[in-house]
């Protein structure tokens, strides 16, 4: 039997340093970035950002704070909820390799740019980072994954590359796999985890399902047909089977409030454009629906695996709020505009 008093007291100590809606409320009100950083020095963010000052600097402190927290976590979990969070951690090596990627396929930049900027996972990195970021071509990058997971999605994916000189398939390929075997992890945890955590990775299936779609459809102009192969299969309420008819309308956002697929057409109700783009809007509405709903796993009873996943979701949302207000204040925007981009306070 699976106990997780250990890890899950640890989780809550960690959860007891993130900012609170008074702290974010604190950041939003501050003058400029100067004051932000200010209130920063007083938060379990400092370490990681305090001798920072770019924006793309910042975020990789901030991330790197919440690899911390996963692995200070890890620690005290075992056996196949170990290697789950363990597969959550890897979406950030996974964004090391597709950094590693961009560098390579562009020629304009090089890997030595791309170091700073790779996340460090300690024991739990999948990929050679040190080997990988010495790769000058796609052939050597090939040979250093050769004993990895990402080789045959790399080497699929290079293959559609090489042809139609995009890097999207490859990005795709890569993202399909690992949800792929993020998705085997959970299938082999216990029951009482899958059935309470599975409505909250799924509704972060779904999100992703929707962004794609719309991304996809509008902005490069990809047909339906391609659009399906690249549906992750597991959402909650926007699988394959409901693909075909949210497809078919011009707005997809709309098609799921016309087709009343719940509870995202009263969601969406809910979403108002941003700077005259419902598309953003509509994505800032559902992360709050996923915040909210990350919320409450954390508050169930009897403990289990979904606690831990909406911590981690969570922190992320606390980050991106950050770098939103952080990057509202750099450009100078009101507290009321920056206010519209936020998860956790709004």
């Amino acid at each position: 039997m699976i106990t997780y008093s250990a890890p899950y007291a640890r989780m809550r100590a960690l959860k007891g340093k993130f900012l609170g809606q008074a702290q974010i409320e604190s950041l939003l009100q501050s003058p400029d970035v100067q004051s932000v950083m200010s209130l920063l020095s007083q938060t379990d963010y400092w370490e990681q950002v305090q001798n920072l000052s770019t924006s793309r600097e910042i975020e990789h402190g901030l991330k790197q704070n919440l690899i911390l927290n996963y692995i200070k976590i890890l620690t005290f979990l075992r056996g196949r909820p170990a290697r789950f969070v363990t597969t959550l951690l890897e979406k950030f090596d996974l964004l090391n390799l597709k950094a590693i990627i961009r560098s390579l396929i562009n020629q304009n930049l090089s890997t030595e740019k791309s170091a700073p900027f790779i996340f460090s996972l300690g024991k739990y990195h999948k990929i050679p980072i040190e080997k990988a970021l010495e790769a000058r071509n796609m052939g050597e990058l090939l040979r250093v994954m050769e004993n990895t997971p990402y080789f045959r999605p790399i080497e699929i994916g290079y293959q559609q590359y090489e042809a139609e000189k995009s890097s999207l398939p490859l990005e795709i390929a890569l993202d399909l796999d690992y949800y792929s075997r993020l998705q085997s992890d959970f299938n082999s945890l216990g029951i009482v985890d899958k059935i309470i955590a599975g409505k909250l990775l799924g509704i972060d299936y779904d999100i992703i399902n929707l962004t794609w779609m719309v991304r996809f459809k509008e902005y490069h102009k990809l047909s339906p047909e391609q659009i399906y192969q690249y549906i992750l299969p597991n959402g909650w309420k926007i699988q394959r089977q409901v693909f075909w008819r949210i497809i078919a309308s011009g707005d997809i956002l709309d098609s799921i409030k016309d087709h009343h697929i719940r509870p995202y057409d009263r969601v969406l109700d809910l979403s108002e454009p941003i700077n005259d783009n419902a598309d953003l809007g509509a994505e800032i509405t559902l992360l709050r629906f996923l915040y909210n709903q990350s919320s409450k796993a954390l508050q169930g009873f009897p403990l289990h695996i979904a606690s831990f996943l909406g911590f981690f979701i969570m922190k992320e949302m606390e980050i991106r709020d950050i770098m939103a207000i952080f990057n509202g204040k750099s450009l100078g925007l009101p507290q009321d505009q920056i206010r519209k981009y936020l998860i956790t306070l709004h």
